[in-house]
């Protein structure tokens, strides 16, 4: 007996102690959170080289790796999307006003910036910089002169300056978030000199990073201590270039990169990551379409640019060429930008219909089955530039074509060709991309009829109502008229049908899973929503002063009064 109850006892105790020390586990482990540590050194892979990192000489919205480099190194005046938002937010300008009318934007410098060398910041870096840009030997960006050269910019006092507009903008913000760059270093040199200078191979900006190497292998940059937001956690990161895209991706397995960056239109899109690498994804501000020549022959109609619409299946498309990886899109508006009307579409796609139209409108099938209409088949060039998805794209768009009596032909071009021939309005049908939108959805320079000869308006639509809304949405600063008038550009766009967008591809960011801090995910494909747009690749970049790769755990209590 005496021994029965020994063992009852002990039992008791041992589960006493199992189950305290169960709840002790479970109250450390809800309540420690990841504290990041300063230290550590990340690589990563990227599949392009750098040409100039000094955004004044050249164009560097077509030079990735020298853009990559410029989000590290450089800040503008103000940012876009630093917390997952494309929302401005301070910079090197800590505030800034605009005017009733709409045409006077006033910005106030941060205090205590330096640059890296340890030189203050001041106003004269800010009138420099925007000087250069109104330049004639200015050589960067031409969408960004464009937009600056008729600015007019006046110093208030040494931390203030104005900025008077033509005419209203909405858009101007946009436009304020190029690199600003060091007056001591570069104003008493030549800008045709400024690629032989030192500052080329190791430029001097306020950024979280400054550089310490620049290689035609690598750029090996440092944290900046003094950064006015915060010195980041990660104490270096390397940038290392690749020629080769499996080299690369062999490397990131075997861990000798720790990261890796690739669209989803590629072909890396379909590869099964190991365990200890984390693949996130987000929408970018860019997207494939197919344009119709509006300007002459059969695809002036607007009943066949109609019937042609509805007889491609998008999501199809996208399914077919992309394994389904990509955000389909129904208007030049993308899905995450604020003016997006996503109850707006197409009608619903499918042979039936677009054959039934085709019908209505005179073209029937001939003995070969393609169809015709007095003695014209509906047989098409479409020509795209050799990119992998464009060309799959444009071979499941012939497929689907030819199931409604259309024959397209194929031309693949050289990229510089492709643009020519878009330009000079030498084309029926072309597959071609849009690239660094941005972060607001003025579209002016795609789709207004003044942009229909010398400009990019190349599908050449010309209709007053389109002019109205997107000039009005392009000057009104208020949002609900904006909204009100990008919603009715959507439909209006719809109706005449002068191009069809395809897909907007994601931005695949595959790191060890030892890296921590970076903030953003796709939305689900299916709802084509979700407020996080990265801006340019380097927009990954956009939360880096967060990043860690070494962390403690740390307990906090929650302890309340009764």
């Amino acid at each position: 007996m005496v021994r029965r109850i020994r063992w009852q006892i002990l039992i008791a105790v041992i589960s006493s102690i199992l189950v305290l020390t169960l709840m002790s586990y479970l109250a450390i482990t809800t309540t420690a959170v990841q504290r990041p540590v300063e230290g550590g050194s990340y690589v990563e892979g990227l599949l392009y080289t750098p040409r100039q990192i000094n955004p004044l000489i050249e164009d560097t919205s077509v030079d990735q790796g020298a853009t990559d480099i410029q989000a590290l190194v450089f800040d503008g005046l103000i940012s876009l999307g630093a917390n997952g938002s494309t929302d401005p937010e301070p910079a090197l300008a800590r505030s800034w006003t605009v005017d009733q009318t709409g045409q006077v934007y006033t910005f106030v410098l941060r205090d205590g910036v330096n640059w890296h060398d340890g030189t203050p910041v001041t106003i004269a870096d800010v009138l420099f910089t925007i000087s250069a840009i109104q330049g004639p030997a200015y050589a960067g960006n031409p969408s960004l002169s464009a937009i600056w050269k008729s600015v007019t910019v006046d110093q208030i006092d040494e931390r203030t300056f104005s900025c008077r507009l033509t005419a209203p903008f909405a858009a101007f913000l946009k436009y304020a978030t190029f690199p600003i760059l060091p007056a001591h270093l570069l104003a008493a040199t030549p800008p045709e000199q400024w690629g032989t200078i030192p500052f080329a191979q190791n430029p001097i900006g306020t950024g979280p990073y400054s550089v310490a190497e620049l290689s035609a292998g690598r750029a090996l940059l440092r944290a900046n201590p003094n950064y006015y937001r915060g010195r980041p956690f990660i104490e270096s990161i390397e940038l290392r270039y690749y020629d080769n895209q499996q080299l690369a991706l062999n490397d990131l397995v075997r861990g000798t990169i720790q990261g890796l960056s690739f669209a989803s239109t590629s072909e890396l899109r379909t590869f099964e990551l190991p365990r200890i690498l984390e693949r996130r994804a987000a929408p970018i501000d860019s997207y494939t379409t197919l344009t119709f020549n509006m300007r002459n022959g059969p695809l002036s109609d607007l009943g066949l640019r109609r019937a042609l619409a509805a007889g491609l299946d998008r999501q199809a498309l996208i399914d077919q060429t992309l394994d389904g990886q990509a955000v389909v899109l129904d208007t030049p508006i993308l899905p995450q930008w604020w003016a997006a009307s996503n109850e707006i579409g197409w009608p619903p796609a499918g042979p039936e219909r677009a054959t039934a139209l085709l019908t209505d409108l005179g073209y029937l099938p001939g003995s070969d089955g393609v169809r015709q209409r007095d003695g014209q088949s509906l047989v098409f060039e479409l020509i795209t530039d050799g990119a992998a998805d464009r060309l799959a794209a444009a071979q499941e768009i012939a497929r689907q074509w030819s199931l409604i009596g259309v024959t397209i032909t194929i031309q693949q071009l050289e990229a510089p060709e492709l643009q020519r021939r878009l330009a000079a309005h030498e084309f029926s049908i072309a597959i071609h991309a849009w690239q660094r939108l941005g972060a607001d959805p003025d579209i002016y320079e795609l789709w207004h009829s003044s942009q229909a000869e010398q400009g990019r308006n190349y599908a050449g639509l010309e209709d007053d109502e389109i002019d109205r809304l997107i000039s009005s949405a392009r000057q009104d600063v208020d949002m609900e008229t904006r909204m009100n008038d990008y919603r009715g550009f959507q439909q209006r766009f719809i109706d005449l049908a002068p191009s069809l967008p395809l897909y907007q591809p994601l931005l695949y960011y595959a790191t060890n899973t030892t890296l921590g801090g970076v903030d953003f995910e796709a939305p689900a494909l299916s709802t084509n929503t979700g407020p996080q747009l990265l801006i340019g690749r380097e927009s990954r970049f956009r939360s880096v002063i967060h990043w860690f790769l070494r962390s403690a755990r740390e307990i906090r209590g929650d302890l309340r009064q009764p």
